[in-house]
């Protein structure tokens, strides 16, 4: 016999025992419920008139205790939570991501148009030349991709962490975001059908039922695991995490005459963002670099030597040793030109 589901109040009250930040999702949904009539514009064809336009960070409601405006309610408090679930019992359980430290990826399973160009599958990551048309359907495919080429072990085996299976079939990876970082939720940046909830978003809690199904956990895992190093950097590589503003600063490039219009541009913000790399994420940083200026090199017209030149010297000014940078800017120039980009439309 299957035993059954926690209730949505024991799951919220969980949840937040162990540090996480709930807020009450619609009955049967899996969006926040509605605030009071101040908090709540309503929807395009049935505007709310009583909605009051303001900055819901510094709403008094949540001073006054009322589960208004979604992640900026969440809350950890149990007897705010159990007056929450006793004023909507059948309300499912939000997970806020940012104020609860977590990094959630969430692999979806929509099939749909699987793109043709392997750029749009996995920006900024090298494929093998063989992959069996039909192998991708969606985001499981695009992930084991991912995997291969990272020569690492899938999300939630190692280490083992809290996996949920949504109505849809696709899948939550749960993870601590690790000491002193800060992330930011981004569709599709990682690759197709694969998103981050972070920062500002939520996650729906296992155990919650909308009217599409439930959100199953897998296993007997309910240990969060810290976000695997692997993964950490192809998300900081795909701009999911936040890094203080620092002063732009002039850069001595000898990158005059390489390419006009947005080649040219194109080859200033690589290497930039090269010689701009936090430790930890510098070798990808120049290996993904040196792979997008090498899609350039034969539609571009650029010289190959003075293109390895000028990374070398933007690496130098990051801090990389001659050796490991000139093994990251041959492999990545090679593994580039054997996908050219295509410039039409664009100024040369």
């Amino acid at each position: 016999m299957t035993p059954p589901t926690p209730g949505p109040l024991r799951v919220a009250l969980w949840f937040a025992a162990q540090g996480y930040a709930v807020h009450p999702l619609a009955p049967g949904r899996k969006v926040p419920v509605r605030g009071c009539d101040r908090c709540s514009p309503g929807t395009a064809e049935r505007p709310n008139p009583a909605y009051v336009e303001h900055d819901g960070r510094a709403c008094q409601c949540h001073a006054d205790g009322r589960p208004c405006h979604g992640v900026l309610a969440a809350t950890t408090d149990p007897d705010r939570i159990t007056a929450w679930w006793a004023s909507t019992p059948a309300a499912g359980v939000g997970v806020a991501a940012g104020p609860s430290g977590l990094v959630i990826l969430d692999v979806d399973c929509h099939g749909g148009d699987v793109p043709a160009d392997a750029e749009r599958l996995l920006p900024g990551v090298e494929l093998p030349d063989d992959i069996a048309p039909g192998s991708v359907r969606d985001g499981r495919d695009v992930l084991a991709l991912l995997v291969e080429a990272r020569r690492a072990t899938l999300p939630g085996c190692a280490p083992e962490t809290l996996t949920v299976r949504t109505p849809s079939g696709g899948l939550h990876y749960w993870f601590r975001a690790p000491a002193g970082t800060q992330w930011r939720p981004q569709a599709g940046a990682l690759g197709w059908q694969l998103d981050v909830r972070a920062g500002s978003s939520y996650a729906v809690a296992p155990g919650t039922v909308t009217c599409d199904g439930a959100y199953t956990p897998l296993g007997d895992c309910r240990v969060v695991a810290e976000l695997p190093v692997w993964l950490a950097r192809d998300l900081d590589r795909t701009g999911h995490r936040v890094r203080p503003e620092r002063p732009r600063v002039a850069l001595p490039w000898r990158s005059r005459g390489m390419g006009t219009g947005y080649v040219a541009a194109a080859v200033e913000a690589e290497l930039r963002a090269v010689a701009e790399a936090q430790p930890g994420t510098r070798n990808d940083t120049l290996n993904r670099a040196a792979f997008s200026l090498g899609t350039l090199l034969a539609p571009g017209r650029l010289d190959r030597a003075q293109v390895a030149d000028v990374l070398a010297d933007a690496a130098r000014h990051a801090g990389l040793s001659g050796r490991e940078a000139e093994s990251a800017i041959r492999s990545g120039l090679a593994a580039g030109e054997r996908h050219p980009r295509t410039l039409t439309g664009a100024a040369a």
